[in-house]
């Protein structure tokens, strides 16, 4: 498809979403289908300005776009990206349920206008992911509330260590590095939206953080299949569309001539924040 054609269709998105909010989410599959040995693999679904995944020339690692202060989630929140596993992608057996979780990565990279490149996030500023507390240390909570008596060591520290969520910083992560997301319904699919939150006093620009799907035991997991590859998440937190475009531009294109269609999928998605702008007005 040529430039024009792509610029097309993000005006056509454009006015789709200019009355609510945009929803993107990571879709969740198995190369091999639910059977252990299979590798977790990611995917963009949703309102996305982009036909093929982007992926960040720096690391190898899927890009996906994400807001915070989006129609749904005020100045310093959001909920986007979210997590989908479609039906048949996961086991939903009786006995043999899937739980998925992420496992976070790295440190927090960060990107302003006056820097114009992204480097390790300024000391104080963190961006806050709320996973779901891991079945296993919910219940021995529950437990502890039942029967303080008979209470598990250390129930009531572990629950609200992961209440508290997994902190990206500039140094690395602090709290639960595994946290669960979601488990399969009896259908092998889920669709779940956590918490993103970006805290201290962050500057204007974009905050990228790295995860990657588990399903190891510490999210409830059965241990079963092999990580997903890391993944990347790159937030704007107060610029202009154009400078989050420019953001993003610096991790999804190398420094060399790239194919035109890269040059519209990001004026796609400088279309789609410049929508969500308007939606808040």
């Amino acid at each position: 498809m040529s430039v024009l054609p792509r610029l097309a269709v993000g005006l056509l998105m454009l006015h789709a979403v200019s009355a609510h909010a945009i929803h993107f989410d990571v879709s969740i599959s198995l190369d091999n289908g639910p059977v252990a040995g299979s590798k977790l693999i990611t995917g963009a679904f949703g309102d996305l300005p982009f036909d093929t995944q982007p992926f960040d020339h720096l690391t190898g690692h899927a890009l996906f776009p994400g807001d915070f202060g989006d129609f749904e989630g005020g100045p310093r929140s959001t909920d986007d990206p979210g997590f989908q596993a479609f039906a048949g992608a996961l086991s939903g057996s009786a006995g043999a349920r899937d739980y998925i979780g992420f496992r976070a990565l790295g440190t927090l990279q960060q990107w302003t206008p006056s820097s114009g490149a992204w480097t390790t996030a300024d000391s104080g500023v963190g961006v806050r992911l709320f996973g779901a507390v891991p079945p296993a240390v919910a219940n021995a909570y529950i437990q502890s509330l039942i029967n303080p008596r008979f209470a598990p060591p250390g129930a009531a520290a572990a629950f609200n260590l992961y209440s508290a969520g997994t902190l990206f910083t500039g140094s690395g992560i602090t709290g639960p590095v595994t946290a669960t997301i979601d488990d399969a319904g009896s259908n092998g699919a889920f669709h779940a939206h956590l918490d993103w939150y970006i805290e201290g006093a962050a500057a204007s620009g974009a905050y990228m953080v790295t995860l990657q799907l588990t399903d190891d035991a510490s999210v409830g997991g059965r241990g079963l299949y092999v990580d997903s590859d890391p993944f990347n998440v790159v937030f704007n937190y107060g610029l202009s569309a154009a400078q989050y475009e420019t953001a993003f531009f610096a991790r999804a294109l190398a420094p060399v001539p790239e194919p035109a269609a890269w040059m519209a999928m990001l004026a796609g998605l400088c279309l789609c924040a410049a929508a969500a702008r308007r939606a808040r007005g």
